[in-house]
C-alpha cells in the first residue's frame, strides 16, 4: 500500500498534470519518511538539482536532520541503466530512518555523461568499495560535514582543508551581489549604444545586462531611459529598482548562465545593471581589480561549479564563495595582472563595431599598402594581447591557490575539474623568444618575463604544428577565440600566437567578419552626411547610388582604387551585389547580441520586392514622416518615370 497511499495524498494535494517543483517534491520525501517504518530504508532517483541549488535547500536540511544517508551515487547525465532514456543528470540514494551516525558512502560518476560503459564502471566502483580498494570515485564522510557549508549542498568529495574555507568570510560578507533594475518593458526603455543619438546620450545610461561569456571588460551595448531620472518608467509602476543606492558605482558585472559557467567584467563607474546581469559592490573590501581576479580565477569557478553543477549559477552561489584577504605582495601582484586584462580588453573594444567604446575598424590598424596584410598584422597584435591576457591568468591562478593556502591535493582535484591553465602549458623555444621579443609598446610583458622564462620548454614535432596550424580557420568561428582553441588542442597560446603569426594566417570568417564592420562604418557615415539619410542602392531614383558613393568615400579616406578593387576578396563578393543581396541580412544577424531583445540595426534596407523596382538604404538617426514622403515623392517617382520611359524606348524593339 506504500505507493498506493502516497498516490491517493498527491492526487489529494496536487493538480494533475503533476509538474515537477520542489513543494511537491518536498512533499514526496517527507511523506515517505513519515510511511517508513522505525528501521526502514527509502531508495530513490531523482534529478541531482535537488542537492545544490537553493529552492531545494528545505529538502536538503530535512534529509540531513531527519535521515542518515546510507549511499548516494551521483550517477551524472542518463544515469547507468542501459537504454533508459534518461537525458537529465541524476542521483540515486538509499536513506535509512534510524539514524546511527556512522558515515555514508558517496559515488561520483558525473564525468562519465552518456558513456556507453556507465554500467560497468559502476559495478566497478561498488566492488571496490565493497572490496577495500581505493578508488577516486568514492568518498565517505559524516553527513554532519554536509552542514557547514551554507544552504546544505551535497558537496562530499572535496577535502576537509577545503570545507573549512567556508567557515570564514565569503563574498556575501565584503562585496556582494545585488540584482538590479527590472525595466518591466525591455522593448520600450531599452536601446543599443548605436541608436541613441549623441545629443541624447546623457539622457540614455549605459545598462549591464549580462550577453555572452566574457571576462574582463565588454558587453556593455545597452542604454536604458533615465530622462527625468527614470520618470516614465516609474509612473507605469511596473519597473522594479532593486537596490538602487549601488547604481552609478564602480563594481563587477557577470553573466550568469552557459554552458562555460560565469564570467565577471569591471563595471565602470555612471551605468546601471539588470537582474540577468547581476553585479557586486565594495562593502567592507574595496579593490575591485582584486575581487575580479578571484572571480575569474579557476578556484572561484571549481567552487561556484561544486555549489551549483547546472548551467544557471545563482546569486546564492556566487555569495557563498570563500573569500579571503590577502597578504599585501600578493594582492598588488594580483590586482596588477587584472588590471592589465582589463586595460587589455578595452584597447580591443576599442576596433569592434558593437562596444561602445568603438573608435576605428581593424582596416585603419595601420597603412600597409596590402589590406590583407593590415587584417593579418591586426590578428598578430591582437593575439599577442590576448595571450598576454591568458598568461596573467595562469599567474593570477597560481597565487590565488597561495592566498588560500590550498593543499597539493586540493589543486589538483581542481585542475583536474578546471583543467590546467592554458598560460602554464610547455612553450616552443622559438615561439617563446619571438614572444617576449615583440612585446606591445603600451602594454610590456616585464612583469611576467620571469614567469614566461620558466615555462617548459618542449620540441613540438612537425605533424603535431602541421595539424594546428591546419586548423586555425576553425579560430574563429562561431563564439570561437585563441582561449577556446587553446583550451580544445590543450597547447600553450605562446605557440598559437608563433605559429600563426608564422603562418600568415587569415582565418575567412574573421576576415568577412571584419570587413563588413568597416563597410556598415562607412555606410553609416555616408547616409549621416546625406541631406536626408535615404541613399538609393538601384540608378535612375533621382540620386547617386550607394555603391557609388562608397567608392568615392573609399578615395577620400586615402585608400587606393587598388585597395577599393581588392576589399571584394575581403567581403566574399563584389561589394556591390554584397550591398544589395548580403550586407542588411549579415550586418542584422552580426548585431542581434541578446535572444531577447530584437534585431536593431542603424541601417535599413527598404525593398519593392523581389523584382526590385525600388531599393534604398536608409539611416534610423534621419527617419522621419517628412522623409516618409520623400521617399515617395522623390525617389521612387524617379524610379518610375525611368522605368516608363524605358518601356517606351523600348516598346519597338523585337
Amino acid at each position: 500500500d506504500f505507493g498506493k497511499d502516497l498516490k491517493e495524498f498527491i492526487d489529494a494535494n496536487y493538480k494533475k498534470p503533476y509538474k515537477f517543483n520542489t513543494n511537491l517534491y518536498a512533499t514526496f520525501i517527507k511523506r515517505c519518511h513519515e510511511l517508513t517504518n522505525e528501521n526502514g530504508k527509502i531508495a530513490m532517483l531523482h534529478p541531482l538539482t535537488f542537492m545544490y541549488i537553493k529552492t531545494f535547500e528545505d529538502v536538503r536540511k530535512f534529509v540531513l536532520d531527519k535521515t542518515e544517508i546510507n549511499l548516494l551515487a551521483e550517477l551524472g547525465l542518463g544515469g547507468v541503466f542501459a537504454n533508459s532514456g534518461v537525458q537529465a543528470d541524476v542521483v540515486m540514494y538509499i536513506l535509512s530512518k534510524k539514524i546511527n551516525d556512522t558515515n555514508g558512502i558517496y559515488f561520483n560518476l558525473k564525468k562519465y555523461k552518456n558513456h556507453t560503459n556507465k554500467p560497468q564502471v559502476f559495478e566497478t566502483i561498488y566492488d571496490n568499495y565493497l572490496n577495500n580498494i581505493e578508488d577516486n570515485h568514492i568518498s565517505i564522510l559524516s553527513q554532519k560535514k554536509l552542514k557547514m557549508i551554507k544552504s546544505f549542498p551535497f558537496i562530499y568529495w572535496i577535502s576537509d582543508d577545503l570545507r573549512q574555507k567556508f567557515k570564514d568570510q565569503s563574498i556575501l560578507d565584503v562585496f556582494p551581489p545585488k540584482s538590479g533594475l527590472a525595466t518591466s518593458d525591455n522593448n520600450r526603455f531599452l536601446r543599443f549604444w548605436w541608436e541613441i543619438e549623441e545629443e541624447d546620450d546623457d539622457d540614455w545610461i549605459t545598462y549591464s545586462k549580462g550577453g555572452p561569456y566574457n571576462k574582463w571588460s565588454g558587453n556593455l551595448w545597452l542604454k536604458v531611459d533615465w530622462r527625468n531620472n527614470a520618470k516614465t518608467m516609474r509612473d507605469t509602476g511596473k519597473a522594479v529598482f532593486r537596490n538602487e543606492v549601488f547604481y552609478f558605482k564602480e563594481g563587477i558585472t557577470y553573466c550568469a548562465s552557459g554552458s562555460k559557467g560565469a564570467s565577471f567584467r569591471h563595471l565602470p563607474e555612471n551605468c546601471i545593471y539588470d537582474v540577468g546581469g547581476a553585479s557586486m559592490f565594495p562593502i567592507k573590501y574595496k579593490n575591485v581589480p582584486f575581487t575580479l581576479a578571484i572571480l575569474n580565477s579557476k578556484f572561484s569557478n571549481y567552487i561556484i561549479n561544486c555549489l551549483n553543477p547546472t548551467v544557471n549559477t545563482q546569486v546564492g552561489d556566487i555569495e557563498r564563495l570563500p573569500f579571503l584577504i590577502p597578504k599585501t605582495s600578493s594582492e598588488s601582484q594580483i590586482t596588477n595582472l587584472s588590471i592589465n586584462n582589463i586595460n587589455i580588453k578595452n584597447i580591443l573594444n576599442t576596433f569592434s563595431l558593437i562596444e561602445e567604446s568603438y573608435k576605428s575598424s581593424i582596416l585603419n590598424f595601420n597603412q600597409t599598402s596590402d589590406l590583407k596584410l593590415r587584417l593579418i598584422e591586426y590578428l598578430n597584435y591582437e593575439n599577442h594581447l590576448l595571450t598576454q591576457v591568458l598568461i596573467n591568468e595562469a599567474i593570477i591562478n597560481e597565487e590565488i591557490f597561495k592566498v588560500y593556502e590550498l593543499t597539493e591535493n586540493d589543486i589538483e582535484m581542481i585542475l583536474e575539474s578546471e583543467g590546467q591553465s592554458i598560460g602554464d602549458l610547455p612553450v616552443e623555444i622559438e615561439a617563446k623568444e619571438s614572444y617576449l621579443e615583440n612585446d606591445v609598446d603600451d602594454f610590456k610583458i616585464d612583469a611576467i618575463e620571469e614567469y614566461i622564462n620558466n615555462l617548459m620548454i618542449e620540441n613540438f614535432d612537425d605533424n603535431f604544428k602541421e595539424n594546428i596550424i591546419s586548423q586555425f580557420e576553425s579560430i574563429y568561428q562561431g563564439n570561437s577565440n585563441i582561449e577556446e582553441f587553446c583550451i580544445k588542442h590543450k597547447v600553450n597560446p605562446i605557440n598559437v600566437w608563433y605559429w600563426f603569426k608564422e603562418s600568415r594566417a587569415l582565418p575567412k570568417q574573421r576576415m568577412n567578419d571584419i570587413s563588413m564592420e568597416f563597410l556598415a562604418d562607412m555606410l553609416r557615415e555616408i547616409l549621416m552626411e546625406d541631406d536626408d539619410g535615404i541613399i538609393p542602392i538601384v540608378p535612375n531614383a533621382g540620386e547617386k547610388i550607394l555603391y557609388d558613393r562608397v567608392q568615392e568615400k573609399f578615395i577620400e579616406k586615402g585608400f587606393s582604387q587598388a585597395q577599393f578593387s581588392s576589399f571584394d576578396l575581403l567581403l566574399g563578393k563584389e561589394i556591390n551585389r554584397y550591398i544589395n543581396e548580403d550586407f542588411f541580412k549579415v550586418f542584422s544577424n552580426y548585431i542581434k547580441l541578446f535572444k531577447q531583445l530584437p534585431m536593431t540595426p542603424f541601417i535599413w534596407h527598404l525593398s519593392s520586392g523581389k523584382e526590385k523596382g525600388f531599393e534604398a538604404f536608409i539611416i534610423i538617426y534621419k527617419w522621419s514622416r517628412d522623409n516618409l514622403l520623400r521617399l515617395r515623392s522623390v525617389y521612387i517617382e524617379h524610379r518610375q518615370r525611368a522605368l516608363e520611359n524605358k518601356q517606351i524606348d523600348l516598346q519597338d524593339d523585337n
